[in-house]
């Protein structure tokens, strides 16, 4: 037996792998089709579609941080410039673009996975069975949120968080392997700073395990660390705007789209119990290395969920898909039956809520959905108001309605940003009874960005201008406030709304202003 087990160690990931049959792996490769089938029938994040179309003015030679506008840093966009780029030389949809090429990502990283797997020695038949959860997780699970940064960061990160949990056993990976995964998994890291908690739970783990720093300073993590110092290089060089005008600005008004800590765990208490309660299985059961990297790799996005402070779906998706494949592997992995029976009962109800949000989720959001029926008219409505070489906006603390409006009607969106980045900021400070001198300067800041952008989007003559005015809007929740009031606050903002005159919409709580003929 120590023979054996010497002999395995000596062989790197992939060395015996038993290969899974062919029907085993349409079956999983079906799996993700069906899934992705059923993500198109549905429309685009507003987030992933602001990000596909903006993009664009990349190809035409924008620069990040001033033909795009974002708080968020550059990477996902030069991720998605290749995929813009080939949808243009194809004469494709970007949209339909965007969504094979995530599913070829996806696909290559089931792929890698099962490889790590079988190097393991986990039987064909519990392999098909956890990769086509997976395949599902990874499609209907991420419900509305398909092709978020976070979304691709499970897919990217998985092979390396496998590998790692191969080196608790003593086991290396080949040269190539290594490299491809700490890639993946730096492109990852990089897409967030928050996601630099993933490496430092895990790396302290492996570290702890094997009692010595050795596994951890591997090939793997070197390739993880030139990537992000490639990275900072590279938005110094090419996106020098966002780091010297936009960073600035954001660190100062971006806390209007925050909540508190305990509004964020009482908001999301499914993710926090179900990656708590992996943690505690992995732990006990101790017998699966797998399932404690993977269930640390839970924790790691959770912390970077509560440290953003926001609570959005898409940053507690990598919570929820990882707490289940821990899961999953402790009840593969366990010997012992009250171990795999606590394992089991937590995966179950688990996907059991999983599958009750997905569903709710993308119905909504197809044709025949609240949602997708509202989108559908605003895309209408554009088309209708807007000529084709018009362009729209809209002035709103959330991308909806310009996204994913702007990309399924073809018109022109002419503003900067995907949404007003400092009005959160402004709407909260007005409403305060007092204003403390720093609170005051910041009031002033934020009111002179948003006017002065808000001039130079106008300036571009939107033929079209939708007003977010709901009952309960983002960011700013039920607070009384009137968009149109502020802007025509100032002189020259007002000259230039005169020439729009209100329209009716068919999306209740969305005013509509269309530039007059005579302007």
């Amino acid at each position: 037996m120590q023979k054996k087990w010497h002999a395995l160690q000596a062989q790197p990931i992939g060395g015996n792998a038993e290969r899974m049959p062919f029907a085993a792996t349409m079956a999983v490769l079906v799996t993700l089709l069906f899934g992705g089938l059923i993500q198109s029938m549905t429309y685009l994040n507003h987030d992933v579609a602001w990000v596909l179309y903006s993009t664009e003015r990349l190809l035409d030679g924008g620069t990040f941080g001033r033909d795009i506008i974002a708080a968020n840093p550059p990477l996902i966009w030069w991720i998605n410039a290749p995929i813009a780029w080939l949808a243009r030389l194809l004469g494709a949809d970007p949209v339909n673009t965007f969504r094979a090429v995530v599913l070829v990502v996806l696909a290559a990283s089931l792929t890698a996975s099962d490889r790590i797997l079988a190097s393991s020695g986990m039987h064909p038949r519990a392999r098909v069975g956890l990769l086509i959860g997976l395949a599902l997780i990874l499609t209907l699970g991420v419900n509305r949120d398909f092709g978020q940064r976070e979304h691709l960061a499970v897919a990217l990160c998985l092979p390396w968080l496998l590998i790692m949990a191969r080196r608790v056993e003593g086991i290396a990976p080949s040269r190539a392997g290594a490299l491809a995964a700490g890639l993946a998994a730096g492109i990852a890291i990089c897409l967030k700073p928050h996601f630099l908690a993933l490496p430092v739970l895990v790396g302290l783990f492996v570290a702890i395990r094997r009692r010595s720093l050795r596994p951890v300073l591997s090939l793997e993590s070197a390739a993880i660390v030139l990537t992000g110092v490639f990275y900072l290089a590279a938005t110094w060089a090419f996106a020098r705007p966002y780091l010297t005008e936009v960073v600035p600005l954001i660190s100062q008004i971006y806390w209007g789209f925050s909540y508190s800590l305990s509004q964020v765990i009482l908001g999301q208490p499914f993710p926090i119990i179900l990656c708590l309660t992996a943690l505690a299985v992995a732990w006990t059961n101790g017998r699966a290395p797998a399932a404690m990297v993977i269930a640390l790799a839970a924790l790691g996005f959770l912390v970077a969920a509560l440290a953003q402070a926001k609570g959005y779906t898409y940053h507690v998706y990598p919570v929820i898909a990882l707490a289940l494949v821990s899961l999953a592997l402790s009840a593969l992995d366990s010997t012992q039956s009250r171990f795999r029976l606590a394992a089991t009962g937590a995966l179950a109800i688990g996907l059991a809520l999983l599958t009750l949000q997905s569903t709710a989720a993308l119905g909504n959001r197809m044709a025949g959905g609240a949602y997708g029926k509202t989108t559908a008219c605003l895309v209408d409505m554009v088309q209708q108001h807007v000529p084709a070489d018009g362009g729209f906006m809209a002035f709103s603390t959330h991308p909806y309605p310009g996204f994913p409006v702007a990309n399924y009607s073809q018109r022109r969106w002419v503003a900067a940003t995907n949404s007003r980045l400092p009005l959160p900021a402004v709407v909260r400070l007005r409403a305060e009874s007092s204003l403390q001198p720093e609170a005051a300067r910041v009031l002033a800041l934020a009111e002179a960005a948003e006017r002065a952008a808000a001039l130079k989007d106008m300036g571009r003559h939107p033929s079209l201008v939708f007003v977010d005015d709901r009952a309960r809007r983002h960011a700013i929740g039920t607070l009384p406030t009137d968009f149109t009031a502020f802007y025509t606050e100032d002189p020259a903002f007002a000259r230039l709304w005169e020439n729009y005159v209100e329209i009716n919409t068919c999306a209740p709580g969305i005013r509509a202003f269309k530039l007059s003929k005579e302007s």
